[in-house]
């Protein structure tokens, strides 16, 4: 995975695409998380708690983060 420089702009980005595909079941899931977990070390403590917090609301919420291997994707995020 390339490691793209975190900009406003690619946190930006990244930020949407994560909300998008939370909890959807789509094929970008392991995508979206190789990317965020890549750029971990650069995104300031609140973005991380941010990330973490939206993943729990929605499990909280619906009861699941999509199929199991969405859900496995997610908890890796989770467990940084």
């Amino acid at each position: 995975m390339k490691n793209y420089k975190v900009t406003n702009d690619y946190e930006l980005m990244l930020m949407m695409a994560f909300r998008y595909a939370l909890g959807r079941q789509t094929y970008v899931v392991p995508f979206i998380v190789e990317n965020i977990l890549a750029n971990w070390d650069v995104f300031s403590d609140a973005r991380k708690s941010q990330f973490k917090r939206e993943i729990n609301e929605h499990k909280e919420m619906f009861g699941n983060l999509g199929h199991n291997m969405d859900e496995a994707e997610w908890n890796k995020i989770l467990n940084k």
